[in-house]
């Protein structure tokens, strides 16, 4: 599992290295009600031409989605919700 925060490179470098894993996206402080679930290769935080992927928000990846779920329930004991887009 990798956090990205204020690394917009790394965090592209991760999801292009590793496609099959997972995203959460969160604020930058973890909140139980903004944690969303993505695929790797979700257009909706992966989109190249976008800047700022990782100043305003966070990155969790993993390629483990149990692993993300099990962060988001020690960090803020909360649960991931599902993006509607890629359907993790």
């Amino acid at each position: 599992m990798k956090k990205f925060i204020d690394d917009d490179l790394g965090y592209l470098d991760w999801i292009h290295e590793n496609p099959a894993g997972f995203v959460v996206n969160s604020y930058r402080k973890p909140s139980r009600k903004y944690l969303i679930l993505h695929r790797a290769t979700c257009w909706t935080i992966s989109t190249p031409a976008r800047t700022n992927w990782t100043r305003d928000y966070i990155k969790i990846c993993s390629l483990h989605k149990t692993e993300l779920e099990k962060w988001a329930e020690r960090e803020v004991d909360g649960n991931l919700t599902p993006c509607q887009h890629c359907n993790p």
